[in-house]
């Protein structure tokens, strides 16, 4: 099953890429959850998992989620992607 939202025990994932974090919500909850932390202005981005994060903004982001009980996966891109 493919889609944005394929992985129920995953609400965010954050994939390392050239030194910045793209965020991708994975869940219904992720995404609602990201819709009370960032400006209407970056929705459309969040949404379409095209949002990009500084190293700082990512460590912020990641306690607050955890501490709301959100599951989050960080990985890091293959090489040549």
């Amino acid at each position: 099953m493919g889609g944005a939202f394929c992985c129920p025990s995953v609400d965010l994932v954050l994939l390392e890429l050239d030194g910045a974090y793209l965020l991708q919500p994975r869940s219904i909850l992720g995404l609602l959850w990201l819709q009370t932390h960032f400006e209407p202005t970056a929705w459309d981005r969040i949404a379409a998992g095209s949002l990009r994060l500084s190293a700082a903004t990512r460590q912020d982001l990641c306690r607050d989620a955890q501490a709301a009980g959100l599951q989050l996966s960080c990985l890091a891109t293959p090489l040549g992607v």
